[in-house]
């Protein structure tokens, strides 16, 4: 697959998520691998309020899990790696018949 395939498909499928656009980013951020929730404000844009609103709202749901209260570090949790994956994964199985 061409780059510009997957990213087409990609910002296609994050298009038609449920997800706010806010969270989508932030938990795209997560799995990039940022996990503080400084960094990601940072590396997203977004403003502290607004991450740190994401980052709760996206824990609650079960998207993210939080490694360090005190830090304020982030990882996704399984809900999160399914959604990621379901995001990621372009792989079609070949039909039997």
């Amino acid at each position: 697959m061409k780059a510009i395939d997957f990213a087409c498909r990609f910002l296609s499928r994050l298009q038609r998520d449920e997800l706010s656009p806010a969270a989508r980013l932030v938990l795209v951020a997560v799995a990039a691998g940022l996990e503080d929730k400084n960094d990601i404000s940072h590396e997203t844009g977004l403003s502290h309020s607004v991450c740190t609103t994401q980052l709760r709202h996206l824990e609650q749901l079960g998207e993210l899990r939080c490694v360090s209260s005190l830090a304020e570090r982030y990882v996704p949790a399984p809900a999160g790696k399914e959604r990621l994956r379901r995001w990621f994964n372009f792989h079609t199985p070949a039909s039997h018949g």
